[in-house]
This record gives structure tokens, C-alpha cells and sequence, in this order.
């Protein structure tokens, strides 16, 4: 007997929702964004491993593109309407959470400095905003890479990921840092987006089929802990990030898992994580974002250790979230009536 992978939103939420958690582990487990002392007893195992984490990052950049390619437009209306939705919930933590606190202790940086961190071009008022200025960059850029793909998929796919590579190359080399440059280097992990898209416009996934055993559980957690292996030692060639590969695997490893079993109580967790994924991405990052941690990560201060303070980082972000998803949908739907 043999399963087809399936991947609706359900499991686009639970992705995401794994996503997410990584990326909480990885800025919780990092030593040097705290305030106060930490366990000496945990620190150098988790130092030596936590950013095989940063996977996350590959994960939604891949998302992206999957996403995109089953919008029904593919057009500038499309775009601004996604722009928009994202944009909401990364100003109600800037304006709302942050600022005020940035302001009491004269840390807004001034004017300039608050409007480039409106578009996530500056990441002064929240470092992790960097990807609010990839998000708006991929949505005006994928309604002309999305018609080139369309018309020859894997031909341009190809093409426009060399010619990705190469913009990054010399974007590295030869370019003085500054915000623009920097946030210009972040938007080309473009390889991994547009490799998201041609997996979803050639429905690569859903096109396998597996047996149903017993065995496919093994093969599927020994991919993610070999994919947790290689990223340890091998992060990127020649500049190449290697989460171009790592990220696909990763997912199709549990694609497997949550199509060979329900796991229901599991599943649901993951997927309330992926839907508030966003207001996640942003609140936590108050926690450890210089201009306002001061305020904000005494509130994490529950113990020295790393897996106690991830664990109530993650609750509270995902409290916190679910609470501010509530207002804005009773809010939006106040307008619209």
C-alpha cells in the first residue's frame, strides 16, 4: 500500500510552524543578546550547536516562493495586498511595542532611522526586520520571475539562480557595507525562493508517492538528522548557501512524518505556531534587540538556563501573538462591516 505526499495549507502551516520554533531557538540559545548571567553549565554545548537552527531562515525564504506559486494573479495587486498583510503586523510591534520604549531612553535614532525601519531597511529598532525588506523586494520581483518560469521552468529557474549567485558575489566583494548594501545582500538568498517556486509549479511533492511503513519513519527522521549534520559542518561553497538543498529535504522529511501519521495534538501545535509565525518572527526579537531589550527581556528572565528560557520565550511570543492576531482580525472586521 502507497501514500501521495500532500501539502495544503494545513501543512504550509505546520512548515512554517517548525520554521518559527527554530528561529526562537536560535536567538534564544545565542549568549551574547543577553543582559544577565546565564548557566556556565549548558552555554558551550549550545554555542557549539545552535545555528545549525539558522536553517529556519532557508525554510521561509522556500516558502515564499511555494506560496507565491499558487497565487491565482501573479500580478502588482497581488503583491501589494501580501506586502501589506505582513507590513500590519510588523508596524503594530514597531509602532506600538517598540518606539515608545526606544523613545524613553532617546534610542529611535532619529527620524531617518525610523523610516528606514518602517521598510525594514534598518534593523536598529528590530534586527530581525531585515526580512520585512526581502519580503517586499520578492514581491516585486516574482511577478516578472514567475512569468519567465512559466514559460520555461527549468531553463530559467536555472538561469536566474546563477544570475542570483553572481549578483551576490559581487555585492559581497565589492560593496562597502552600509544598510542598503547589507539589506540587498540579504534579499539575494533569491536561489532558495526560486527554488521554492519551481518545486510548487511542478508539484514536486504531491507528485511522490510512498510506501505506507513503518520503515519510511526511519528514513524520514534519519534525513532530518542528517540534514542537522551536514549544515553543523557545511554551511555554504564558495558563498553558496547550502540551505538551497538542506531546506527542501528538511521539509519533504516531514511531509513524510505528518502524511504517514495524524499526530493530531502535535500537528495542531505547529499549526497554531505557523499561523501566528509572523507576530512571532517580530515580538521575540524585543527581547533581544538592543534600542528596547532593556524593557522587554527582564520578562525572560525566569532562569539562567537556555531550554528554560527558550521554552517561556516561546510561550509568551506565542501568547503574546495570538492575543494581537485576535485584535487585528476583530479590528479589520469592524472596518469592513
Amino acid at each position: 500500500m502507497r501514500f501521495q505526499i500532500q501539502f495544503g495549507k494545513d501543512m504550509t502551516s505546520v512548515i512554517k510552524g517548525f520554521a518559527i520554533l527554530f528561529m526562537i531557538i536560535l536567538h534564544c540559545a545565542n549568549p551574547k543578546w543577553y543582559d544577565f548571567a546565564l548557566d556556565a553549565s549548558c552555554i558551550e554545548t549550545i554555542i557549539k550547536y545552535h545555528d545549525v537552527f539558522k536553517l529556519c531562515v532557508g525554510i521561509f525564504a522556500f516558502m515564499v516562493g511555494y506560496g507565491y506559486a499558487f497565487s491565482k494573479t501573479k500580478d502588482w495587486r497581488y503583491s501589494l495586498q501580501h506586502i501589506k498583510k505582513l507590513l500590519i503586523p510588523f508596524w503594530v510591534i514597531l509602532l506600538i511595542f517598540t518606539l515608545p520604549i526606544a523613545m524613553l531612553h532617546n534610542q529611535t535614532g532619529g527620524l531617518k532611522i525610523v523610516l528606514l525601519n518602517l521598510f525594514g531597511i534598518n534593523s536598529e529598532l528590530n534586527f530581525l526586520s531585515w526580512f520585512v525588506a526581502f519580503y517586499i523586494y520578492a514581491m516585486i520581483v516574482m511577478p516578472f520571475i514567475a512569468r519567465l518560469i512559466d514559460k520555461k521552468p527549468i531553463l530559467y529557474t536555472i538561469l536566474l539562480i546563477v544570475v542570483s549567485y553572481g549578483l551576490e558575489m559581487v555585492v559581497h566583494t565589492f560593496y562597502t557595507y552600509n544598510d542598503f548594501t547589507q539589506r540587498l545582500f540579504d534579499c539575494l538568498i533569491t536561489p532558495i525562493m526560486l527554488l521554492g517556486y519551481i518545486y510548487a509549479h511542478l508539484r514536486l511533492f504531491t507528485k511522490i508517492k510512498l510506501p505506507q511503513h513503518w520503515t519510511m519513519t526511519l528514513f524520514a527522521v534519519a534525513i532530518i538528522v542528517v540534514v542537522f549534520v551536514m549544515r553543523y559542518h557545511y554551511r555554504s561553497i564558495f558563498g553558496f548557501n547550502l540551505d538551497f538543498f538542506y531546506a527542501p529535504i528538511f521539509i519533504f522529511a516531514v511531509l513524510i512524518l505528518f502524511n504517514l501519521y495524524k499526530i493530531t495534538a502535535f500537528k495542531r501545535v505547529m499549526m497554531l505556531l505557523g499561523d501566528t509565525s509572523v507576530y512571532m518572527w517580530f515580538f521575540h526579537a524585543l527581547f533581544f534587540t538592543g534600542a528596547v531589550r532593556w524593557f522587554y527581556q527582564p520578562s525572560i528572565h525566569v532562569s539562567g538556563n537556555l531550554i528554560i528560557i527558550t521554552l517561556w520565550t516561546t510561550l509568551i511570543t506565542f501568547i503574546a501573538s495570538y492575543i494581537l492576531i485576535k485584535i487585528q482580525t476583530l479590528i479589520t472586521n469592524y472596518i469592513s462591516n
